[in-house]
């Protein structure tokens, strides 16, 4: 993967279609500290002479060798890191995905794999489109929603939502926050760790954080994409206390919200999360973006639903080696689809 950095980094420069979960800093820095889960990677790429101009990160688990994954996924629960909109790094639309699609099929045969699966597709990915136009058997599964504040009018509406909040927060002596230098970073970084903690943990649950391998990979994530003017970290602040974080993510002309701590025993309840939600869209209707994004949840979301102004279907597809498999799975979707039907 390092042979490959500088055209890597040239293609991020210049792509037309490109995400933060497909640049070279978050894969790479993924796979240094996701190793002991790596059975080997396969960094898919189309070339246009000398130039990069298509990249699809995948890699094999050593707990599933006959699976291929985007990475970022499908890695043990308590250490996902839920890479989103999973789709190629592609230059523009004029490059001819279907090379890249057969290097995919030898390597599939190749390596032994019954699949390749991804699990967060939004219905504009350019992978679905190819999938779907070609002759290879795959499953498509909708799994989640991804809800969205557009810009401007989604971000103006939740900032009038909010606009109570603000005031007590202001009457409070509160006041919202970015990190900007590596200092702020630090010391935000472990008050979102604190936060987030507390919250999880008074409910029953484990805190994420409390996994070194995924505490480690965010620090060092979020110090690359602080350099790179990428990271969108908000933090509430009351005095010098820091009482509420948003960890947001800027991936091409989105922001993406990812993680999230606060103090929900302070006074007055300021409802430090919305608050900072509402920030993030003035932030991003600021720099002219499109949306602010909640990330991918589960169909039966309200909490987010009730902020955003759009939404959109997330697929899991699978991209299968053979007809037998490629059945099978149909099967265990229809199953799925049943079962759904019996409970409810």
């Amino acid at each position: 993967m390092k042979a490959i950095r500088s055209s890597w980094l040239e293609l991020e420069r210049n792509a037309q279609f490109k995400s933060a979960f497909n640049s070279f800093d978050w894969v790479s820095t993924w796979a240094e500290f996701y190793r002991e889960h790596i059975e080997k990677l396969l960094i898919f790429t189309s070339w246009d002479a000398e130039a990069l101009v298509c990249v699809l990160p995948l890699y094999i688990s050593k707990s599933n060798l006959k699976t291929a994954c985007y990475i970022g996924s499908y890695e043990p629960t308590d250490i996902e890191t839920c890479s989103e909109a999973q789709d190629f790094l592609m230059r523009s639309s004029a490059v001819d995905v279907s090379e890249p699609l057969s290097v995919i099929q030898l390597t599939m045969r190749k390596e032994g794999l019954n699949s390749i699966r991804l699990n967060n597709v939004s219905p504009n990915a350019l992978i679905l489109s190819a999938v779907e136009r070609s002759d290879f058997p795959t499953t498509i599964n909708l799994v989640r929603r991804r809800y969205l504040v557009d810009i401007p009018d989604g971000a103006e509406k939740l900032i009038r939502k909010t606009k109570r909040l603000r005031n007590a927060a202001l009457r409070a002596g509160m006041r919202i926050c970015q990190v900007t230098t590596e200092h702020d970073l630090e010391r935000v970084f472990n008050a979102l760790i604190t936060l987030n903690r507390k919250r999880w943990i008074s409910r029953g649950y484990k805190a994420i954080f409390d996994a070194h391998v995924f505490r480690e990979f965010h620090r060092n994530i979020a110090r690359k994409l602080l350099s790179t003017g990428s990271l969108s970290m908000l933090y509430l602040e009351q005095g010098s206390e820091v009482i509420g974080v948003n960890y947001g993510i800027r991936s091409n002309n989105t922001v993406i919200f990812y993680q999230s701590g606060f103090d929900e025993d302070k006074k007055p309840n300021v409802s430090p999360g919305k608050l900072l939600h509402s920030a993030q869209a003035q932030k991003a209707r600021e720099q002219s973006l499109s949306h602010y994004d909640f990330m991918s949840s589960s169909l039966d979301e309200t909490y987010k639903q009730s902020l955003a102004s759009s939404s959109e279907p997330v697929y899991e597809v699978e991209i299968h080696a053979h007809k037998l498999t490629w059945v099978l799975a149909k099967f265990k979707v229809f199953a799925r689809k049943i079962k759904r039907r019996l409970v409810f």
